[in-house]
């Protein structure tokens, strides 16, 4: 028998049509999903199984949810609290004191679950099949809860307490520092907050009867007090005795400094056995210095220390300018270890400064320019500084002898060159005190050193002198000298020459001598006596018999007629008011001064005077320093004109 073939459904067709089923099912439950997503969106309700504090608010609209908030806590706000503990400590706060924003809260409900369109019908099918969903409670800034925060912090003192030491007299007082505690203000908020919140869902999700009460406890960190650093506090007390001192800049005196020593072992050692803030203290060693405030006060400046007196001649611009450059130095104060400059004290001589033209030496010559004389105060008070143990940093001696102090005691300076200094090598402030008076119709310097001399220590100078050289005689031709005399210049004085070495003796206050100090060699140049003659005479020097030749007759045959001895003749050659050339010696009240002393009178240029040198160490006047000074007729030495060459001392 002839069969048929039978043609069977192929397999992927039956796949196919399960493919197309289920496609159709998905993508009817998708157009499902998204209609309830979409449904969802247009929905004003808060999902269901949705609480807020413990209330719940399913299904309600935020204005609902927000009333029923606002009732809520109207009605059990007082019953809800929340409550933060450190050890015995404790701090509460209820919900009515809390500013809890519950429109926000209701909001949040409501948007909770709607992030995303495709989202949020999956959130509220969960919702709607019993998931349960709990919004955080929004407050905002609650001035109660600070309160209570600022009360926690101040009861608990959060700030560890450290250490702390002072001086109470001749004790170093020390307190031992305390545990302290650092509380997080912020956790501290936060437990509040969540204490509070829990509190709320027992009372009002839970139905729970009476008061609602949650505590969060606290867990500050402890700090132990830090040991303090013993060699700090050691460097911090330790002090030095210091003297009271005069202050450089305002010369007022400063107070003086007590020392301060303790054991730092012993601070050590009683610290450690200290209980946390246990106060205790060691003994301290106070030294008082050597001269307190009150005690520099009393002595200063109550010791002559030297004194120098000299008489002052000379023209009248002369006297100013010797007036004017001691005022310059009057009251100037040196403090231990400061030098005195003379030049720097009195500065340049100007006209500006009121310096007047004044004899002065130039090129060996008297020549008047400004500030002759003002080497008379730098060697006066050189002159009181060799009475004194201070020490001598630059001297120089003078060309020629000044006469106004002993030969080897004075001191010449020339600005920008040559100045005389000394130094205070004492342990107090000295002061030099100038001052130019009138006596008996003489002008007078003064100077004074005041300092401290607890030791009573003073001081002598001496000075030996030696190889004296006679003026002798000079001529210069001069057409306007009249024929057969002979003309002394009355401004070119003639000066002997000498040596000198000076030597300071220093003594104690029982006249034990200390010390011989060198203060070096001084050597004096010879001027000698200057004529002028009429060049007709010749040359002086080859006058037979010291007499010129006579008009008209043979100097080797005849004999020449002594003027001086005619009616109305006039004085004779080699003569002048009397004095006869090169002796060094002339008559009283005239011109030419005499020269074969070392302590001789001499003046200034036009002058003949007689000056007296005073010396005092200590108030009184060695014997043997007493004598006649020959004085400067010029400021040898002295600031000379533009363009003159003026000679230093030699």
């Amino acid at each position: 028998m002839e069969g048929e073939r039978v043609m069977k459904a192929p397999e992927n067709g039956k796949k196919k049509t399960w493919l197309i089923v289920t496609g159709v099912v998905l993508g009817a439950l998708l157009m499902a999903y998204l209609g309830l997503c979409a449904w969802v969106g247009t929905m004003d309700r808060i999902f269901p199984n949705t609480t807020i504090a413990g209330l719940d608010v399913s299904g309600m609209t935020v204005e609902q949810a927000r009333k029923a908030l606002d009732q809520a806590m109207a009605e059990h706000g007082d019953e809800i609290a929340g409550t933060i503990t450190y050890g015995e400590w404790r701090g509460t706060i209820t919900a009515s004191q809390m500013n809890y924003d519950w429109s926000a809260s209701a909001q949040a409900a409501y948007t909770d679950g709607r992030d995303h369109f495709l989202t949020q019908g999956g959130q509220y099918a969960a919702r709607l099949l019993g998931k349960q969903w709990s919004v955080e409670t929004r407050s905002m800034e609650t001035t109660e809860l600070e309160r209570l925060l600022d009360q926690m912090e101040q009861d608990l003192a959060g700030d560890v307490t450290r250490a702390a030491w002072r001086l109470e007299g001749d004790r170093l007082v020390m307190t031992k520092g305390r545990t302290g505690v650092s509380l997080d203000r912020e956790s501290a908020r936060e437990g509040a907050f969540s204490a509070l919140e829990e509190a709320m869902e027992q009372k009002l999700g839970g139905g729970q009867e009476g008061n609602a009460e949650v505590e969060r406890q606290l867990y500050p960190e402890e700090i132990p007090p830090q040991e303090p650093d013993f060699d700090e506090i050691y460097t911090q007390f330790h002090t030095e005795p210091v003297s009271a001192q005069m202050d450089p800049d305002t010369f007022q005196i400063t107070d003086h400094v007590v020392g301060v020593d303790f054991d730092v072992d012993a601070l050590k050692a009683a610290y450690e056995g200290a209980a946390e803030g246990e106060t205790f203290s060691i003994p301290v060693t106070l030294t008082q210095p050597k001269e307190t405030k009150a005690s520099l006060e009393e002595k200063l400046f109550q010791d002559l220390l030297g004194e120098g007196t000299t008489r002052v001649t000379g023209s009248a611009n002369r006297k100013f300018n010797v007036k004017l450059s001691a005022e310059a130095c009057n009251n100037v104060i040196l403090l231990p270890g400061q030098e005195f400059s003379y030049n720097n004290t009195t500065g340049s001589r100007t006209p500006e400064k009121g310096y007047k033209n004044a004899p002065t030496y130039q090129a060996g010559k008297s020549v008047d320019d400004i500030g002759g004389g003002i080497c008379q105060t730098s060697s006066t008070i050189y002159y009181a500084v060799l009475h004194t143990p201070l020490e001598v940093v630059e001297r120089h001696d003078h060309q020629f002898n000044t006469g106004y102090v002993d030969l080897g005691m004075d001191a010449t300076v020339y600005f920008g060159s040559l100045d005389f200094r000394f130094k205070n090598n004492t342990e107090y402030p000295v002061k030099i005190v100038t001052s130019s008076y009138d006596s008996n119709g003489s002008r007078y310097l003064n100077v004074k050193i005041y300092g401290t001399n607890p030791d009573g220590i003073y001081a002598i100078p001496k000075s030996s002198v030696f190889d004296k050289v006679a003026p002798t005689t000079k001529y210069e031709p001069d057409p306007s000298v009249p024929k057969g005399t002979l003309v002394l210049d009355k401004e070119q004085y003639a000066y002997t020459g000498w040596s000198a070495h000076t030597y300071r003796y220093i003594y104690d206050k029982d006249g034990n001598l200390l010390e011989k100090q060198d203060m070096g060699s001084s050597k004096y140049s010879m001027r000698p006596n200057l004529y002028h003659y009429n060049p007709a005479d010749g040359d002086p020097s080859t006058w037979p018999d010291g007499k010129p030749p006579q008009p008209g007759t043979d100097p080797g045959t005849e004999v020449p007629v002594d003027p001086s001895t005619e009616t109305g003749g006039t004085a004779g050659p080699g003569t002048e008011g009397g004095a006869v050339p090169g002796t060094g010696e002339g008559e009283a009240g005239t011109d030419q001064p005499a020269q074969d002393q070392p302590a001789s009178e001499q003046t200034d240029a036009g002058e003949s005077d007689q000056t007296q040198t005073e010396g005092v160490s200590g108030g009184e006047r060695p014997s043997d320093q007493s004598g006649q000074e020959q004085e400067e007729p010029s400021g040898q030495g002295e600031e000379a004109s533009s363009g003159q060459n003026t000679e230093a001392a030699t």
